[in-house]
């Protein structure tokens, strides 16, 4: 059928000029053929072209020819921009769906032509993708599979004027696997010629320029990230090409430094450079512009500089934002701006430290009274100090400090510490309430002036000082007393005030006293009778009571017809101190008597004898103290020495010479004097068992019942 086409056509053009039926002819024949181009609405479809190709493409070529090709993001421009002004897209291995651009001229001067469509050879490494890898539509296309095995499919319907470009797009599929470079390819444009009568559809065999141009991306980081505030600090950012081709003719510029928002720096070439940002304190001491050159595919540059963070901008993170032109692929200038961050350590937590010295974490001062006020000052950071004013300065009107309230040091080595001491006054209005001093530092360090305080908060005490006075020995019913007054010379009162007797001088002669007396009575007991009759009363065990002085001591021998242990029991040294008296508030000045009971007074000597009080009492906090009051006290008399008791009945009748007729009679006499006598013992026995009466009286008492008797 094709074959009979072309031979009716061949002998039709020799016959054209002889018969003017030959074009009516023609168009009839070939009508069919050229209808079937178009659909029902009239647009120019696909077809087949069995036409031989062209592929020598010398001075009478009269078809399309390739201009340019290069990668596109399809739709955003016009065909007129893309052939006058393209935009080339940097497209790398591995980038997938792309869209690649074929600029075709039309090289013949008489015949516009329609219909174009083109099959671009893929090189390895590239796969068709949209319409191109339809496989029923590239059935469609047999005529591709004589020049190309991996075909992408471009079509162009529009009519092309002599001399006039067009361009067509392929719809390409980038794998990882491609290589950046540029690949000899091909590519068959079947096209129809407007107005060849004959001729409907040509095709040719054009060569391709193409290029993967690898794509430029580029990045950066920070390699010292952490810096001092205060402190001239190198900084170093690196700028990575982490794309596929290479970076030329790179400048970079720092144009913002802290400010996270941009600033007032600009992101377009000439930029004007912030030095310093707008929220932080943070300035460039260094190079702000640097000329890379070429950075290649997968390498990288590094620039330093110097900056200098204030004293604001400690414990943050601040921003560095950089300007980078370079020339992308295709060679085209662009620019990029990118940011990356830096970390501004603390400050040293109380490089200056300032700590109250005393007997408390708080100090606490007395009413009415100069009292002492220590502190120190001492340098904990790692940089010297200098010209370094330290001020105290009360916070209440009713406290004033005495002493100096102002001290200068012109230098404070690192580790370096001063002790710092003044006398502060507080009126008797602020017993028992808290005040305060303020205790503030400024100093230099690092250049840079700063400032710390402490707040001492201290509590006022009012004064308590006890005295005691008026001590006097009095005897009232075989009881003696040590009777004074205690008296409290202090500003606030002495709470839950107790008294007792410590030792000292007069129970030392107390002691002494009692010693002695023990072994005058010791030497006064009776020696056994003939028969046997035990020991007299005069062993009567030790005195009773408590922890009072020692009475009367002896053996506690045997009574009459061995009788158990003389009455008395354990006394022990009862006499020698005395139990803790509870006396109460002691208010300032007044005085409250004082009598605290001892025994054991009648057996000293008459003189002047010291005395020790232990007083305890608490303060406003309720904090307890313990204070050791002297006193004298005078003893006017010694006390009575006692009657060694006849208790032999020997001793108590007068025997006359032996008379044989009177011995019955006083026989008689002498048991029932024994029997009385017996019985005056244990009625003694039972008085000494009693504690308090006077022994002596006791026995006075006796003799002088029996002399009435």
């Amino acid at each position: 059928m094709s074959s009979t086409r072309v031979s009716i056509s061949k002998i039709f053009t020799r016959r054209l000029g002889v018969k003017l039926v030959i074009p009516i002819m023609i168009v009839m024949l070939f009508a069919p053929t050229v209808l079937s181009s178009f659909d029902a609405s009239g647009q120019v479809q696909t077809q087949d072209c069995f036409a031989p190709l062209t592929t020598i493409l010398d001075a009478t070529y009269a078809g399309p020819v390739v201009v340019d090709s290069y990668w596109v993001d399809q739709g955003t421009s016009t065909d007129t921009d893309i052939t006058s002004n393209p935009v080339k897209k940097e497209i790398g291995p591995g980038e997938g769906a792309s869209v690649f651009a074929v600029v075709f001229n039309n090289r013949n001067s008489a015949f516009p032509i329609t219909s174009v469509t083109a099959f671009l050879n893929l090189p390895s490494g590239f796969t068709p993708t949209g319409e191109s890898a339809n496989p029923q539509l590239l059935q469609h296309y047999n005529q591709a599979a004589r020049v190309a095995v991996n075909p992408a499919v471009g079509n162009y319907y529009g009519t092309v004027q002599p001399g006039a470009s067009f361009t067509m797009y392929f719809n390409i599929n980038v794998l990882p696997t491609a290589k950046v470079g540029t690949f000899a390819t091909t590519v068959v444009a079947n096209y129809v010629q407007v107005g060849v009568v004959g001729q409907q559809c040509t095709s040719a065999l054009l060569n391709v320029p193409f290029v993967l141009p690898g794509k430029v991306v580029l990045d950066a980081s920070t390699v010292t990230a952490d810096l001092a505030p205060q402190t001239k600090d190198p900084i170093s950012v690196e700028i990575d090409n982490k794309g596929s081709a290479d970076a030329t003719g790179v400048v970079a510029t720092i144009i913002n430094l802290g400010n996270s928002k941009g600033g007032t720096g600009s992101s377009g070439s000439g930029g004007s450079l912030v030095l310093q940002s707008s929220t932080t304190q943070i300035v460039n001491l260094g190079s702000n512009t640097f000329n890379l050159g070429t950075i290649r595919a997968n390498s990288k540059a590094v620039i330093s500089t110097v900056v200098y963070p204030g004293t604001s901008a400690s414990g943050s993170t601040q921003e560095v934002q950089l300007q980078i032109t370079y020339q992308n692929a295709w060679g085209k200038l662009s620019t990029s701006v990118i940011s990356t961050g830096l970390v501004i350590a603390p400050n040293p937590a109380q490089s200056l430290d300032l700590s109250y010295l005393g007997n408390t974490t708080t100090p606490v001062i007395t009413a009415a009274a100069l009292d002492d006020l220590d502190f120190a000052v001492q340098n904990n950071s790692t940089d010297p100090m200098s010209n370094v004013l330290i001020s105290l300065v009360p916070q209440s009107t009713s406290v004033s400090v005495v002493g100096p309230s102002t001290w200068t040091i012109q230098n404070l080595t690192s580790g370096e510490r001063h002790v710092l001491s003044t006398k502060v006054y507080a009126a008797n209005t602020l017993i028992n309430t808290p005040t305060s001093f303020t205790l503030t530092a400024n100093y230099v360090s690092k250049g840079q002036s700063q400032t710390n305080s402490l707040t001492l908060g201290t509590f006022v005490v009012g004064d308590i000082k006890l005295q005691i006075y008026g001590l006097s020995a009095t005897s009232s019913a075989g009881t003696s007393n040590l009777v004074g007054n205690l008296l409290n010379q202090g500003s606030t009162t002495a709470l839950f005030t107790t008294v007792q007797l410590a030792p000292s001088p007069l129970l030392d002669a107390m002691k002494a006293a009692r010693l002695a007396n023990s072994t005058n009575n010791q030497s006064q007991s009776f020696t056994p009778s003939a028969q046997g009759g035990g020991q007299g009363f005069q062993g009567g065990g030790q005195g009773s009571g408590g922890q009072g002085g020692q009475g009367f001591q002896g053996t506690g021998g045997q009574g009459f017809q061995g009788g158990g242990q003389g009455g008395g029991g354990r006394g022990g040294q009862r006499g020698s101190s005395s139990t803790q008296q509870f006396i109460g508030d002691l208010s300032p000045d007044s005085p409250i008597p004082v009598s605290v009971p001892i025994r054991g007074l009648n057996s000293l000597s008459p003189g002047a004898y010291q005395v020790a009080f232990k007083v305890v009492y608490a303060d406003d906090l309720k904090n307890f103290h313990t204070v050791i009051l002297n006193g004298t006290v005078f003893i006017a008399r010694s006390a009575p020495s006692i009657t060694p008791q006849h208790n032999s009945i020997l001793d108590q009748i007068p025997l006359p010479l032996p008379v044989i007729v009177g011995i019955p009679i006083a026989a008689a006499v002498v048991v029932a004097l024994l029997i009385k006598k017996k019985r005056s013992a244990k009625k003694k026995l039972k008085l000494l068992t009693q504690g308090d009466t006077d022994i002596v009286s006791i026995f006075d008492g006796t003799k002088k019942k029996e002399n009435e008797s």
